[in-house]
């Protein structure tokens, strides 16, 4: 099931998760104690270019391309709501517009609000590069979930946002991106 804005995040599984609780936690307690109005933003598994060098699409494509295997965690039985940066930016300024009345609190999760399968993630990115992953099929990380998807009704609704990237499309741009920008072939 995908988290919504009134999704239970109390008690999470990860260091990772309970970073981003927190940093809820301390703008709501900013907004209460000074009055102002805050906008949170829950990404979900963004990539593309210029994208952390510690996510799924640049660690794959690094080890495909060094011809090293990559780690597939729980035996390649993971879904995440691959969203491309592209359509992240478009809710974040979507969200800088937004003009809230002093004090309000309102949270969206940007996402994709479909959950693609993690083998299905690494085929696009081998047709991509033209070449196939070596694969080290490992078990479920600690603190790890099997699946996440965005719920994202509240950012359509309040925002406009309308995520258009699928994979088939996002991967091949972040390849070339990442070829032009390290310079491999």
């Amino acid at each position: 099931m995908a988290p919504t804005k009134s999704s239970r995040v109390d008690h999470p599984v990860s260091l990772y998760a309970a970073s981003k609780r927190a940093g809820e936690l301390i703008a709501e307690s900013y907004r209460r104690v000074y009055g102002l109005s805050t906008v949170g933003l829950r990404f979900f598994t963004v990539y593309g270019p210029w994208g952390r060098p510690d996510m799924a699409a640049y660690l794959f494509t690094d080890a495909i391309l060094a011809g090293r295997p990559i780690k597939v965690f729980n035996q390649g039985h993971m879904e995440r709501d691959f969203t491309y940066v592209d359509d992240v930016v478009s809710a974040v300024a979507a969200a800088a517009a937004l003009r809230l009345p002093p004090g309000e609190h309102r949270l969206y999760n940007i996402g994709n609000n479909r959950p693609e399968k993690l083998l299905d993630f690494i085929a696009v990115l081998e047709q991509a590069l033209g070449r196939t992953a070596g694969r080290e099929m490992l078990p479920m990380q600690p603190g790890d979930v099997p699946s996440t998807y965005a719920d994202i009704e509240t950012a359509q609704r309040d925002l406009g946002y309308d995520p258009k990237t699928p994979i088939a499309e996002g991967v091949p741009h972040f390849v070339a991106w990442y070829r032009r920008y390290h310079g491999v072939d």
